[in-house]
């Protein structure tokens, strides 16, 4: 499944890489919760993941930003890891008529979060 994690560099700011989340293996999370946000909400400013979470986009499309200006655009069925719980983490903004909604996997502290880098 096609993904992409969000990380916080050694200087503080935020970068992401493209991969997949790897079928069939388990991922321990502590819980779940599915959000929808207004229809009037665009965009959200700068902020670091407030917990290490997958975000798996259910409606709607957005474009990520992350500190060097680098985008990456989430579709329906995509899969974000948010790691970068620090510094000066990413913002992004809806590019869809559509509202987000999305689920929200927060993941056990230390354990694997299955994301594989493409070309590994």
């Amino acid at each position: 499944m096609k993904a992409y994690r969000l990380f916080t560099t050694a200087d503080g700011h935020s970068a992401f890489e493209e991969g997949k989340i790897s079928t069939l293996q388990h991922i321990a999370a502590d819980y779940f919760f599915i959000q929808e946000d207004e229809a009037s909400r665009l965009a959200f400013d700068w902020h670091p993941a407030p917990r290490r979470q997958v975000v798996i986009t259910l409606r709607g499309t957005l474009e990520f930003t992350v500190t060097d200006g680098s985008t990456f655009l989430l579709h329906p069925g995509d899969i974000l890891v948010a790691a970068d719980t620090s510094g000066s983490g990413h913002k992004w903004r809806r590019i869809s008529e559509e509202s987000w909604v999305r689920a929200y996997v927060v993941l056990e502290d230390g354990k694997d979060d299955g994301f594989i880098v493409n070309g590994q």
